[in-house]
């Protein structure tokens, strides 16, 4: 089964279904089944989700909160320096004591 299958219901070798309505039996248990397979689908979907969630969450670390006096050491990428070579800069710089907090961030 493809994605093109899954969600317009033709292989991309046949011609596409027209939207009209057709008095048709067939037609009728044909787009009935391709609702239950869109179910199926959808229903996959949200249990990978859920369980991509979970295994990122068990790994994943909660950063620590930055309180005022803290020393703090600034990622040197967005720094510009007057060094020649960016690869010579030191990736970091600090540490810094944290005067203030502005908002979630500190800021000086």
């Amino acid at each position: 089964m493809t994605l093109l299958f899954i969600n317009y219901g033709f292989h991309s070798q046949t011609e596409c279904m027209k939207g009209r309505e057709s008095h048709n039996p067939g037609a009728t248990i044909y787009a009935h089944g391709m609702q239950d397979i869109h179910q199926e689908a959808k229903q996959t979907t949200e249990n990978t989700l859920e369980s991509m969630k979970k295994y990122y969450d068990s790994n994943a670390r909660r950063q620590g909160s930055i309180e005022i006096h803290d020393l703090v050491m600034l990622k040197a990428k967005k720094i510009p320096t007057k060094r020649p070579l960016k690869k010579v800069s030191p990736k970091v710089y600090g540490p810094f004591k944290v005067l203030e907090k502005n908002g979630i961030w500190p800021d000086k």
